[in-house]
């Protein structure tokens, strides 16, 4: 006997294979970004689904309400911290392609842009007020 009920299981399982192609895509990128890339946008949508399936599975209103902020919370985080670990890692130095190729000229300039705010902050204290 089986338990299948397309509205909870089939965004179940959307979900699942969301989160199975981001672990298989952290395993066979070549880089930081490309796999970044991959387990930030796949896992949030995954997780989408397995919310939106077990949402649909209590169908309690508080417990909705509860896996919607959490969603809309993973929505609005995700994007953000994925962004600021690959800044960190590109002003590291840590070349975004194979071939090494930086578009924009900036790789591993964070020790310049650190060295100019020191500079900065010296000369401002030594005026005063």
């Amino acid at each position: 006997m089986t338990d299948f009920y397309a509205l909870r299981d089939i965004p179940i399982l959307i979900g699942a294979f969301f989160v199975l192609t981001a672990a298989v895509g952290l395993v066979r990128f070549p880089d930081l970004y490309s796999r970044l890339h991959a387990s930030s946008k796949l896992v949030t949508l995954g997780s989408a689904g397995i919310f939106l399936g077990v949402a649909l599975e209590l169908s309690d209103a508080a417990a909705f309400t509860r896996l919607a902020a959490v969603l809309l919370f993973q929505f609005l985080t995700t994007p953000l911290s994925a962004y600021l670990i690959a800044q960190a890692a590109y002003l590291r130095g840590l070349a975004p392609r194979l071939d090494g190729t930086d578009e924009w000229g900036a790789l591993g300039q964070a020790d310049q842009v650190a060295q100019a705010d020191r500079e900065t902050q010296r000369a401002m204290t030594a005026e005063g007020p």
